[in-house]
């Protein structure tokens, strides 16, 4: 019983609660800055960060649910305060949970390319979904995509430009991975490519 009423705690049902908007300070007990990530996988980025940073707060929105209580069960296995997980469509959580400039942080680590035509308009990386990216961020707030997927980047790139002052780049060989897929991809030999950008 302790178990579930942590994970409680810690895990946001919007099938439960219903699409609400947040009160960011409520759902933590503090004001701390927020961070977004929107495919959090394993959780790799999320819990590191979480850990070496304390004194901000993270939500992880996942939607497989595999994914999502695998990520859950490490949380509360670290006993980790500052992090909240949704198991939804990152669209729609953005669009109708998030308030208005509440995210200083977005990260969206290898998001599924769809790389058929007729699925690219299930990207994350879209014109709406930038719009509410846009509207979530923190004026000064920043924003990373990073994609193995070269054609996916090429047309990502220019979109995310006309919302946000960006900067497409490569990341070096020095640079830590990530997220599991990074090290994967990386140690496979893949090419890796982000756009970091601001508001």
């Amino acid at each position: 019983m302790n178990s579930q009423t942590r994970e409680v705690s810690i895990v946001i049902n919007p099938r439960e609660t219903g699409f609400v908007r947040l009160d960011l300070t409520e759902v933590f007990g503090n004001g701390h800055p927020v961070v977004l990530e929107i495919g959090s996988g394993k959780g790799r980025f999320l819990i590191t960060s979480a850990m070496e940073r304390p004194q901000v707060n993270f939500i992880g929105i996942e939607k497989s649910l595999h994914y999502h209580r695998l990520i859950s069960e490490r949380v509360l296995k670290r006993h980790l305060t500052n992090v909240r997980l949704i198991n939804h469509d990152a669209f729609a959580v953005m669009r109708d949970m998030l308030p208005t400039a509440s995210v200083s942080e977005l990260h969206v680590y290898f998001p599924d390319p769809w790389p058929r035509k007729r699925e690219q308009k299930r990207r994350i990386i879209r014109p709406e979904a930038l719009a509410e990216m846009r509207r979530v961020l923190i004026d000064g707030g920043s924003g990373i995509y990073v994609t193995d997927h070269r054609e996916y980047f090429e047309a990502a790139a220019p979109v995310i430009a006309e919302y946000f002052r960006s900067e497409p780049r490569i990341p070096t060989a020095d640079e830590p991975p990530r997220t599991n897929y990074e090290a994967k991809y990386r140690a496979e030999g893949r090419e890796i490519y982000e756009v970091r950008f601001w508001k």
